[in-house]
């Protein structure tokens, strides 16, 4: 707890934090009023499927997400407070458990935006355009067909916590790199890298697909609707979570290994 309140006391006197989050909030409300404007003709489909959708919490999540890896987490070694921890009698899994704790709560508060644009307006009678498969607009195009419950309200906190944790899992290699790398640079690159290729790349062929399935690259998130299957849910939750593990265990046999000064 020593450790995850240091963080938190050094994030908030930080820019770096609240400057990606910023641009979160700014790219929330262009892609949903992007949306917006396509279902009521006011702009062109192509316009938004192309330049528009970089605005998608799906793009936006994995390159914030990666500069708050390197900058908000990474910098960390670079400023020795990880090696003053170690020094100071923490051990090696307290710390990287912290930091997951710390990276987690960040791409929480760059995915709030999303969230909370996505709740309000569910509930409107704006209408919206599902012009690329994403969860906010999976929800706000499907929302309008939708009888205002608390049900819908409780299938949008559903979908928009399991799209946190897809989009978290995702992000999990950072840690990975942090420990291997140890500079902000390499980290933000190499995430972002990650990101972009292991997601095209499962088209490639039948056998790269299916590996590509179970990991959180490959879950489909066309099918993160109102509608969505339970099952569909409970395999995500597994996947993300396995995910998870495996890098923190990679991370923790890194970070054991390594020689900290």
């Amino acid at each position: 707890m020593q450790l995850l309140n240091a963080d938190f006391f050094k994030l908030s006197r930080s820019i770096s934090p609240w400057t990606v989050f910023i641009l979160s909030i700014l790219s929330a409300i262009i892609f949903t009023a992007s949306s917006h404007y396509v279902s009521i003709g006011s702009l062109s489909l192509e316009a938004a499927s192309g330049t528009l959708s970089l605005f998608s919490e799906t793009q936006m999540i994995a390159l914030l997400g990666s500069i708050a890896a390197g900058i908000c987490l990474t910098t960390d070694f670079e400023n020795k407070i990880i090696e003053n921890a170690v020094s100071g009698g923490h051990s090696r899994n307290t710390i990287i458990i912290n930091k997951i704790i710390s990276f987690f709560i960040l791409i929480a508060l760059l995915y709030l935006p999303y969230i909370i644009i996505t709740v309000i307006f569910a509930f409107t009678d704006t209408a919206f355009s599902g012009f690329i498969p994403t969860p906010t607009l999976n929800i706000l195009a499907g929302a309008a067909e939708q009888e205002v419950t608390a049900g819908l309200l409780g299938k949008i906190i559903l979908i928009s916590g399991l799209s946190l944790l897809i989009f978290f899992s995702q992000l999990m290699v950072s840690m990975f790199y942090m420990f291997l790398f140890k500079k902000a640079v390499f980290v933000i690159a190499a995430t972002y890298m990650t990101s972009l290729i292991l997601g095209p790349i499962s088209s490639l062929n039948d056998t790269v697909h299916s590996v590509i399935t179970y990991t959180p690259y490959g879950i489909d998130l066309s099918r993160l609707t109102l509608e969505m299957s339970g099952k569909f849910v409970t395999k995500s939750v597994i996947i993300c979570l396995l995910f998870i593990f495996i890098f923190y265990l990679v991370s923790f046999l890194i970070f054991r290994k390594a020689e900290v000064k």
